[in-house]
């Protein structure tokens, strides 16, 4: 009886074991499937100049590069004229390739400061028009809503929309520091 007891315990055992080793196995095998699959796209995205660009894009959005100094550059032109770049958001543009940066100024949500990177003067026209109706580099839109006033140089647009019965409060101001922020933007 004692045999028998320690013979089940003993194959009990063995099935645990196999199956942690099996499950060990069969997760290394997915892991290194799944890595091999991996590799190979980032070679591939290495050899097409994809990674790099990628790279690129990245290192902008998360504030180095062109969009870090852009933003530095912005924040401290609106500061010499006493405005603060407040409630910062910022979205992705899946299709257009590009990013976007939402200021209040002051906190005010009745002006209202966008700024419009995208990856090339094309994609950027393109978007504007979408967006605005107007692919031209420098617009003004009115309506009994308010003025959206545009001002782009390449592949960025700066985006003013004042809205209410203060359209005038801030304007002159941020037209300057646009023209001012846009001088520093070389050409792609």
């Amino acid at each position: 009886m004692l045999l028998k007891e320690k013979k089940t315990k003993l194959i009990g055992q063995n099935v645990k074991r196999f199956l942690m080793l099996s499950g060990v196995v069969f997760l290394s095998v997915v892991s290194l499937v799944a890595c091999t699959s991996s590799s190979i796209e980032q070679e591939r995205k290495l050899y097409t100049g994809e990674a790099t660009t990628e790279g690129n894009f990245r290192a902008k959005q998360q504030g180095h590069g062109l969009n870090g100094a852009l933003a530095k550059e912005m924040a401290t032109r609106f500061a010499a004229k006493h405005i603060k770049l407040m409630n910062n958001m910022f979205e992705e543009d899946a299709d257009g390739g590009g990013m976007s940066y939402m200021y209040l100024l002051n906190g005010s949500a009745r002006h209202i400061v966008k700024v419009h990177i995208y990856r090339d003067a094309k994609i950027r026209a393109a978007q504007m028009e979408e967006m605005y109706g107007e692919p031209k580099e420098n617009a003004v839109l009115e309506n009994v809503m308010g003025r959206t006033t545009i001002r782009s140089k390449g592949h960025v647009s700066l985006v003013y929309t004042a809205s209410g019965g203060e359209k005038d409060v801030y304007a002159r101001d941020v037209l300057q520091v646009f023209e001012q922020v846009l001088q520093q933007i070389k050409e792609q």
